[in-house]
Formats: C-alpha cells, structure tokens, sequence
C-alpha cells in the first residue's frame, strides 16, 4: 500500500528532489509552497513519475497554514503517513 506523504516546501532543493523520489515509489503526495505556478509545475512532474497528487499553495508563515494543509491531506487521502518540512527562508 502506497503512503500519504505531505511535502510542505516542495518546489525547489530537497523538497522537490523528495517529492520525485517519492512519485518514483509511487507514494500518494500533498505537495505544498507558496507559488502556485511552480507548484504545479512539480505536480505535473510527480505525476509523470507515478504518483497522485494533491497540491496545496501554502504560506507556512500563515498562522492555521500547517493545519489546514494536514485537514487537506487528510480530506484528500485519508490519513498522513509521512510529513517532509523543508519550507524555509534563507537570508
């Protein structure tokens, strides 16, 4: 059985290289980041690899952002198996 696998900074470095890799097992995805455009980008990538998923634009920096996206993973797929947080900001 596939995991659910939740990705909150996942359009760029280790959050997008995660994301691949877990299409290529063939894990179910809730990627998440603040630009949409990129982020379907990277959804369009996961798909092509093998996986579901769901796309959430998401401002971690938003008070309530990281538990309305785990309601959307939830909602979405059902549970929550796996949770990568790679969303930062460097200065």
């Amino acid at each position: 059985m596939s995991r659910v696998v939740v990705i909150a900074g996942a359009t760029s470095g280790i959050g997008r290289a995660a994301g691949r890799e877990f299409a290529e097992r063939g894990d179910r995805l809730v990627l998440a980041a603040r630009d949409r455009g990129t982020l379907a980008e990277v959804g369009r990538e996961c798909r092509r690899a093998g996986a579901e998923v769901l796309a959430v634009p998401t401002d971690v920096t938003e008070p309530g952002a990281l538990d309305a996206l785990a309601a959307a993973a939830v909602d979405g797929f059902g549970r929550i198996d796996v949770w990568v947080h790679t969303a930062a900001v460097m200065a």
